[in-house]
């Protein structure tokens, strides 16, 4: 079936949406929700993510239910798989595209099992969309054009991201037990990244100094799970800046990032998020495409370094890159990054 059928589904149709994976492709998916609830009204949506990226979703108003896949004993992912055949679903999209995400769409056996025609896996969706003529360039792109290809329309293609009032709450706890109250202005450095993907501690802390020197606001450290031992390496290393660390979940630093005048990251999942949150975000690009994956949003500026290797690949990636001082990262210096937030949080402006 290279059509979606809209004219066959019963009155309130059950839509289970499978998007596994990154935080920064599940920020992406968000776009499609209130689209898709405004286009079958009355239907029942439910979305699929792995539990670290439920935060992402959780609290978004036309999402009906949250499921979270997690990589237990077989006996428990059993379980879990006969729970999507047994919730009876109408329409079952897959936007994940992965073996797990194709198989768990046919394990449903809803009547209309919804994919890309041209993924690997599409032999097991039984209504196969082709959306090449949209011309997606983007991951946003590819994810709303699946969707449009069912009928739906679009007013505006963005991510929705909400965060619930306990955690502006918490988050207004965090920053007080860390000293930041009220309108105080301070800055995010989240220098969490994959190993072939850092920035050397040294310079993340003499950032932090030129920042404190120039806008005079406190630097507060965030990382995500199993990442501070990054944020243990420069702290010692910060000479005057006034500086503090919180460590919660993505619902909390969504609104601790919200009362923030500016971030700085590497390119991942967190500077998808935050980006989309609305808040001014420098991101260090090295071995992805900042073509391709350029934060959302208009306050957003990159700094990356063209090298000869970029992007690059496991077949192109060298030795330093897999001992932490890859070469892309290496060239971006201070400099670089104190101009880039000059773009998007001007000298003038007043915290």
């Amino acid at each position: 079936m290279l059509s979606f059928p809209r004219e066959k589904l019963p009155k309130n149709p059950k839509f289970l949406i499978i998007k596994l994976r990154s935080i920064g492709d599940i920020v992406y998916n968000t776009a499609v929700y209130t689209p898709l609830k405004r286009s079958f009204p009355g239907c029942h949506l439910t979305v699929l993510v792995e539990s670290f990226a439920q935060d992402v979703v959780r609290n978004h108003p036309d999402i009906d239910q949250v499921l979270c896949f997690e990589k237990k004993s077989w006996l428990q992912q059993l379980g879990f798989y006969y729970r999507l055949f047994a919730d009876h679903y109408d329409v079952v999209i897959d936007m994940h595209e992965g073996t797990r995400g194709a198989v768990m769409c046919f394990v449903t056996r809803a009547p209309y099992r919804v994919g890309h025609r041209f993924a690997k896996r599409s032999f097991l969706y039984n209504v196969k969309l082709d959306f090449r003529d949209l011309k997606p360039k983007h991951p946003i792109d590819y994810q709303v054009a699946l969707i449009k290809k069912m009928g739906v329309e679009f007013e505006e293609i963005a991510p929705s991201l909400h965060i619930s009032e306990s955690s502006k709450a918490k988050a207004g706890q965090l920053l007080r037990a860390e000293g930041i109250d009220g309108n105080e202005p301070f800055c995010i450095l989240h220098p969490g990244a994959k190993i072939y993907d850092r920035w050397e501690a040294e310079k993340f802390a003499n950032l932090a100094d030129a920042i404190y020197a120039r806008h005079h606001m406190k630097i507060l450290l965030t990382c995500g799970p199993g990442q501070k031992p990054m944020v243990d390496e420069i702290t010692p290393k910060i000479k005057n800046a006034p500086y503090a660390f919180i460590n919660t979940n993505l619902q909390e630093l969504g609104a601790i990032t919200r009362n923030s005048r500016f971030v700085v990251c590497h390119d991942g999942g967190y500077m998808h998020f935050a980006s989309a949150l609305g808040v001014p975000v420098v991101g260090m690009f090295g071995w992805t495409n900042p073509g391709i994956w350029h934060p959302p949003g208009n306050n957003a500026t990159i700094v990356s370094k063209e090298i000869e290797c970029r992007p690059c690949n496991l077949k192109t990636r060298k030795a330093e890159c897999w001992n932490g001082k890859p070469e892309c990262k290496s060239l971006i210096t201070v400099e670089d990054i104190l101009s880039a937030i000059t773009e998007v949080y001007p000298t003038n402006t007043k915290g």
